[in-house]
Parts: structure tokens; sequence; C-alpha cells
């Protein structure tokens, strides 16, 4: 005799969604293809078709498609719509479904109609992930890292209004100019939170909505842009330490080679602060300068001066707090392989809507890359910083097409690419010099000093 529920059939109910979302969730578990097959463990079963709204319906682009292509966008430098269709086609073909059409149009809009929400919650997830394997700390603190950098857009009339253009540029002749203000982990690499305007926005206004995304006893690393009594006076309230590059119009009166501490009197309420919160301020603050020099050729600077709350010379010594401002470096580096492998430098968005979409994509993108690096750093006992992220990029390309049709050969190819980014070390090169130069002169173009429809090239070079 066969039952659907012999014990307790009241509760075939309740138990009714649970056993749909699981036939949901295998479903999309075992059709997983390539990029799908290496990351989809870090998003905890949120890649699962939609129950309703954008990608409810079984359709020729469903959402969790459009996303893996979406994202192999992004780790492809350059890579066009119609890349991402072709993908898509090839996919549909392999597993005997009808292909999409050869119109870009609708991948576009499914693309623009991914729910913003729901790559947030696979940042999220993807954050989780990293909270119980970032265990590295430095002199038994966790640090952080902020810094901004700018990017542009497609020159559209919805993008201007959203992003202006940045100083000096003539109306047809430029590119809409964003900010974006990013939070890191020294220790895992990992984008903790992000925050986006114009590039009219000073760093220090970003920051304070990043406050709540720092934590008690963590340090925060920074440049002088940051140095402002005000901001100190915020990271001191939530216990948050900095070590900080002190700004340069502060004149320092002390010439000693080693560290000592000031008390910084409060100044007077500049504009935009109430009094009522300006009275609420300490009427001084106590900070520890440590000087130190840079020798090392290829530096721009001989003399530098820290700001640090960490007191205790005998806890943080002056030569572990000037190691700890050196490091800061490697945000440069994590900007470079967002703006410059992932192509963030320049998105090709027409409207805000989807250029919001692009810059959640890119930090997607950008920290599946990093848990990669973690995973192979910590199953091959390998420095992190060591590890590349150009060469994870490359590798990642030749595994993003191959079919794994069982869980066994999933598990062998996600262990031989660990194995193959573990083996991929970037030289130690200590104080190297990183100019930003090109060796290559670029072609001798006319510029676009006029909008297209009322450009003309010059005689001279026309008849070249």
């Amino acid at each position: 005799m066969n039952e659907a529920t012999p014990y307790f059939p009241e509760l075939r109910a309740q138990c009714a969604p649970l056993g749909v979302q699981l036939q949901r969730a295998g479903a999309a578990t075992d059709s997983l293809v390539g990029l799908a097959a290496l990351f989809g463990g870090y998003f905890a079963g949120l890649l699962v078709p939609a129950k309703r709204g954008a990608g409810c319906r079984q359709r020729a682009l469903p959402r969790v498609a459009v996303f893996w292509a979406f994202l192999g966008q992004v780790l492809q430098r350059g890579a066009s719509c119609r890349w991402a269709l072709t993908r898509l086609q090839a996919d549909a073909l392999s597993r005997g479904r009808q292909p999409p059409g050869n119109s870009t149009g609708a991948y576009c809009s499914a693309r623009s109609a991914l729910p913003l929400s729901w790559l947030q919650a696979l940042f999220a997830a993807l954050a989780r992930w990293f909270e119980p394997r970032g265990t590295a700390q430095w002199l038994g603190r966790t640090v952080r890292l902020v810094d901004g950098t700018g990017f542009s857009m497609a020159d559209t009339a919805e993008n201007r209004r959203r992003w202006p253009y940045a100083a000096g540029q003539k109306q047809g002749c430029g590119f809409p100019t964003g900010k974006l203000l990013c939070l890191f982990c020294l220790h895992t690499g990992r984008l903790i939170c992000f925050v986006e305007d114009t590039w009219k926005r000073h760093d220090l206004t970003l920051m304070r909505k990043l406050l709540g995304w720092l934590k008690a006893g963590e340090v925060l690393v920074a440049d002088r842009a940051f140095c402002g009594w005000f901001f100190l006076t915020q990271l001191l309230n939530r216990e948050v330490d900095f070590v900080l590059r002190l700004h340069q119009t502060r004149k320092v009166r002390s010439r000693r080679s080693r560290s000592w501490q000031e008390v910084w009197k409060k100044p007077q309420r500049p504009r935009g602060h109430s009094k009522r919160d300006w009275a609420k301020r300490p009427d001084s603050v106590t900070v520890r300068l440590v000087r130190f020099r840079v020798e090392t050729r290829g530096f721009r600077t001989q003399s530098v001066i820290v700001v640090t709350s960490l007191l205790d010379e005998k806890a943080f010594p002056d030569s572990a707090i000037a190691e700890l401002y050196a490091r800061r470096w490697q945000v440069e580096l994590h900007f470079r392989q967002i703006k410059t492998n992932l192509a963030l430098d320049v998105l090709r968005g027409v409207s805000p809507a989807m250029i919001e979409r692009e810059i959640w994509m890119h930090a997607i993108a950008y920290n599946l890359v990093r848990a990669l690096l973690l995973e192979a750093s910590l199953a091959h006992h390998v420095p992190l910083e060591r590890l590349s992220f150009k060469g994870a990029l490359d590798a990642l390309q030749a595994w993003a097409d191959l079919a794994f049709r069982s869980r066994r050969y999933r598990r062998l190819a996600r262990r031989t690419l660990l194995a193959r980014l573990a083996d991929d070390l970037v030289p130690h090169r200590p104080g190297r010099s990183e100019p930003r130069a090109r060796k290559r002169r670029p072609k001798n173009h006319q510029f676009l000093t006029r909008p297209r429809r009322r450009m003309r090239v010059s005689a001279s070079r026309r008849l070249r």
C-alpha cells in the first residue's frame, strides 16, 4: 500500500512548500555548469528561480541563467552582451532546449530586470562565507582599509542627471563621473561595503555612511583625506582605533624622529554641523604621532607622519605602526583589480538603474575571486597576498564553459583549480616601484572636442 503521507497527514500542507523549494533548489544545482559549478556553493541556496516577479516563469532567459551570464561578462573585460547571449544559446542547446533568439534586446532587458535586493542578498551571503575564515589579525586586532576612487559611464541624459560631468569637460565631449568609497578587509582583501555618489562629494561625507560597518576594537587605516578632528571623534565614540596620514594643513612643532603624543583641542564648529551635536563632542583628543622615513626608491615622500589612537608604545611599537601604514597600499591594488581587471573604470549602462546593477555585480565578482583565493590559501598554506588575482581570472576563463555532469567531477575540478591558484605565486618584491606610466605610445588620433554630430575630421588628417 503506497501512501503519500503515511504519518501525520495533517502536516502535509505545511511540508508541501518545503518540498517544492527543495525540488527547485535541486533542479538549479543539477544544472550547474562552469562558473555556477565553481561559485554556486558560496550563496547558500539563494540561486533558485523566483516565486513571483521577474524570473518567476519558465522563460527562455531565467533569472539564474542571466545572473551567471552577467557575471561572466564582468569577469572578462570587454565582453559584450552578444558574447553573453552566445553563451546562453550554447548552454541551452547542450541541454536540449530551444535557444533564445539572436537579438540581444531580450538579454539586456532581463539583465536590467534583475532585482537589486536579490543582488544585495547574494553579496551579503558571500560576506557570511568570509566571516569564519578571515581569522588573520595584526597584533591581535582586525584591520580595515578605506579609500575612494572614480568611475565613468556612458554619456546619456539620465546618467548626466545622476552623475554630472567632471570639472572642465564640455557638454557632449565628456562622460558622467561618479565616486566610489570602499571599505576593505586587510587580511582577506574582500570588499566589505561601499557607497557611490557624484565626484563632488568628499570622502569624509561618504565615510559617515559606512561607520556602521566598523566594529569596536577594529583598526581603520586610511590616507590623509580622513584625518579630520570630527571624524576622529566619531571613530573613538565607536571604540574604533585609527592609523591615518597626518593632514597637510595641520602643523607639527616637534622634530622628533620617533613617536610622541599631542592633545588636539576642539576647533570651531564648521558649517553643516548643528550646535547640539557639536556640543556633545569632547573638548580635546589625545593622539600619538609617529614619524618615519621612507628611503625606498620610487616613493614620492621621504618623511611620513602618521596619526594613531594606539597610544601604547610597547604593545604597538613605531616600527609596527609604520609597517601597518605601508600596507595601506593594498587598497590601491584592490582598486586596480576591480577597475582594470574587472573594468569598473568605465561602465556601459545607459541608465542609473543599470549602472547600480553593474556596480553590485562587480562587487560580487570581486569577492567571488577573493573567496577562491582565500580558499586556495587555506587549503595549500600559502600567503594570500602572494596569490595572483589576474591569474585567477585567467584560470576562470578556461574553466567557465566546462560542463560537470556529476558532483564527483565538480569536486575534482574545484580541487584542481585551487591547486592551480596556489601554484601561481606573485614574486615577493618589497619596495618595488610601480609608476603609473605607459611604455607604448597611443595612436595619434584627433581628440573629440565637439559633440559627435558636429565633429569633423580636419583636412590634414583626411588626406593621410
